[in-house]
């Protein structure tokens, strides 16, 4: 029972922020030594965000929303302005914002009524957007603060050097020029960090501008606002931590020439989130524009990635002056859908490289260097594409495709499965030669058989005009469901609460040889299943080959079949060479500490895949339903492996079994029923 109460506090833990008690601080303070009616008066609403949260500067950036408080009326004090501290620049995978992390005061200055007597009582409705990596979350708090008039409250310090407006302005002089803004420097100024008080200039622009010797040089290109719409202001930061108001007013002199530090090939490439404005603007003025439509719970996008930081690729797009754009489908964004079903796509990932007067080039689902250099060539010189990896004789795509489904097993998403080969292995040490080889064939055979019923569906889901591939389930809400609640009860069975038998898990052994044969090929379809999302070292080229329209259907086949071979070849091996496994320990108590100790990575897989569907899904109701059915689900296995178990009485097991299955029955149909389309 402890052991329940347990991991269903750690569900709990895991509860989304839009369910779960807001991660900032919200308070209001006073910030005026004294409270004299017909006086000025400051107030502060403080905010304190948790580690990894932020919220939002006046000028967001990118995207995102500013703290606001309505002031309920007849408070006896009337707000004028607001003071807001200097921000700092957050880049979250090319998404760029102005934000605050840990404690900020925003601080509203009014002035008290002449008439005011005894105390005065703030009161008001504070809404924020805090977000951390994995979304956003809006909040909101009644705040209330009251003081008596005098010199008795409690005052809160601030420092005035994070606040631009409490310090002296400075003004200088910008130039325009080719889309450009070249701002001087203000004389006996070391200021490195600029923020433009409203959106003259872009996240990008701000994150990309030059520092030179003299000047600023600031891009004002996707500007959300133009220059003549307001003031031309900005904060600066001074290396002490300082933030000051600069004022710039535009001349119309040319701007004088200086030299730009040229960027090196290391410099972090700089991506810019993809709209197709964006994109035509880009295409209309002769640029090759390259897109990467991703997902930060697609594995096979993170793991593509990995060439954005080969040298080789990032002199290229430097070389070639390439406009990188970032299409986020994290929450299945409308326009990018419309823009994936330009392409024939109903899933990610997809890198695309567009230029004027040419049809698109579509590079494989998992990326390697070579080819997207071979996209970029074929662009720039206006050429046939043709994958460089496609030079490569055949048998040498299946021993790539074999080593990769080899490592798989070494892989983060398959190692929920280990304990279960593990303890096979253990298992059958003491068996006839003949059954542990039958055994390892029937998990060979169902892995195999897995492999290629994928390759199948892909086929036919591609031939019938839907273009998906390696891991594409996993953008299947039903399915990643399914696959955690398959882990949550495979975990609790890992604990010992019930029993799943070997006929499945392939951990207890069993006189009765068919259902331990049974077993073994379920085995290999459930490592098979829990694989597609992770990408093996080796297995991406391949797995891009086996994917290429280029290939015929045979070829496919073939090669997700040497994928499954190399995926069940060490348990095979050992099914083949039984004398092996006699070095393993023979069964015995440690059997089952180690069940439970590998109940762990069951869990935490489970966790994986919560993280997964609240990234597929913007229906957070539907994401707090899940939990809740997930502990629903837990409490189904303890009642069946409490009073479900052979040693209660018939009645008693009668009953748990029907209530175990009533419940967990209508709470998956509940689940599925509601899944998001």
């Amino acid at each position: 029972m402890r052991m329940l109460a347990l991991c269903l506090l750690l569900l709990g833990e895991l509860m989304p922020a839009t369910w779960a008690a807001a991660h900032t601080e919200v308070e209001l303070v006073n910030l005026s030594a004294k409270v004299e009616p017909g006086q000025p008066i400051r107030v502060g609403l403080k905010f304190k965000c948790e580690p990894n949260y932020h919220i939002y500067w006046k000028n967001v950036g990118d995207a995102g929303t500013p703290p606001t408080i309505t002031w309920k009326e007849n408070t006896g004090v009337k707000f004028g302005n607001t003071f807001w501290p200097g921000p700092h620049l957050y880049d979250q995978k090319g998404i760029i914002n102005f934000v605050y992390s840990d404690e900020t005061i925003i601080i509203f200055e009014g002035k008290i009524s002449p008439t005011a007597t005894g105390e005065i009582k703030f009161e008001g409705l504070a809404e924020w957007l805090e977000c951390n990596e994995s979304g956003c979350f809006p909040q909101e708090k009644q705040v209330s603060l009251t003081l008596d008039l005098g010199a008795k409250n409690k005052v809160t310090e601030i420092d005035a050097k994070y606040y631009p407006d409490l310090n002296p302005a400075v003004s200088t002089v910008g130039r325009v020029d080719n889309n450009q803004l070249y701002v001087d420097t203000p004389k006996n100024l070391d200021l490195k960090k600029w923020f433009p008080e409203r959106p003259f200039i872009s996240a990008y622009g701000v994150a990309t501008a030059l520092y030179l010797p003299n000047q600023i040089k600031f891009n004002l290109r996707d500007a959300p606002e133009p220059l003549t719409a307001g003031p031309l202001s900005f904060v600066a930061e001074t290396p002490q931590g300082k933030f000051i108001k600069v004022n710039v007013r535009l001349s119309a002199e040319e701007p004088m020439t200086t030299s730009e530090p040229t960027p090196s090939a290391s410099d972090t490439l700089m991506w810019q989130p993809w709209s197709i404005e964006a994109q035509t603007k880009a295409l209309n003025k002769d640029k090759i524009v390259y897109i990467d439509f991703t997902a930060r719970w697609c594995a096979t996008c993170q793991v593509n990635k990995r060439v954005y930081n080969d040298e080789e690729v990032i002199q290229s797009f430097q070389k070639n002056n390439i406009v990188l754009l970032r299409a986020d489908w994290t929450k299945k964004d409308s326009a990018i859908s419309a823009e994936l079903q330009k392409y024939k796509r109903e899933g990610i990932p997809l890198n695309v490289i567009l230029k004027n007067q040419r049809e698109p080039i579509s590079l494989s689902e998992v990326l390697t260097s070579m080819e997207v250099l071979s996209g970029i060539e074929a662009a720039v010189l206006n050429q046939p594409y043709k994958s460089s990896d496609a030079s490569h004789p055949f048998w040498v795509w299946l021993l790539l495709a074999m080593g990769g489904g080899f490592i798989l097993n070494l892989m983060p998403c398959v190692f929920p499965m280990i304990g279960i080969k593990i303890l096979g292995f253990v298992n059958d040490a003491g068996a006839r030669n003949k059954t542990i080889l039958l055994h390892g064939l029937l998990y060979t055979l169902g892995v195999v058989v897995s492999f290629i019923g994928l390759s199948i569906l892909i086929l036919v889901l591609k031939n019938t005009g839907s273009a998906v591939g390696w891991g594409f389930q996993m953008q299947s809400a039903s399915f990643v469901l399914a696959t955690t609640v398959l882990m949550v009860i495979m975990g609790w069975s890992f604990l010992g609460l019930f029993e799943i038998g070997s006929s499945f898990a392939g951990t207890v052994a069993q006189s009765n040889q068919s259902t331990g044969s049974w077993g073994a090929f379920l085995s290999g379809v459930l490592a098979t299943a829990v694989a597609t999302p992770c990408t093996a070292p080796g297995l991406g080229a391949a797995l891009g080959f086996a994917l290429d329209a280029q290939r015929s259907n045979l070829e496919t086949i073939s090669l997700f079949i040497a994928m499954g071979l190399g995926m069940a070849s060490p348990y095979l091996f050992l099914s083949v060479f039984p004398k092996l496994t006699r070095f393993l320990p023979k069964p015995g108590e440690w059997m089952e500490t180690l069940k439970k100790v590998l109940a762990i990575p069951l869990f935490a897989y489970a966790a994986y895949l919560l993280w997964v569907l609240n990234g597929i899904s913007t229906n957070t109701n539907w994401i707090r339903d899940i939990y809740i059915g997930l502990i629903l689900v837990s409490i189904a296995c303890y009642s069946f492996g409490k009073w479900g178990a052979v040693h209660q009485p018939d009645k008693t097991r009668k009953i748990a079994v029907w209530t175990s299955a009533i419940l967990l029955v209508a709470t998956l149909s509940y689940l599925f029923s509601q899944i998001p389309n």
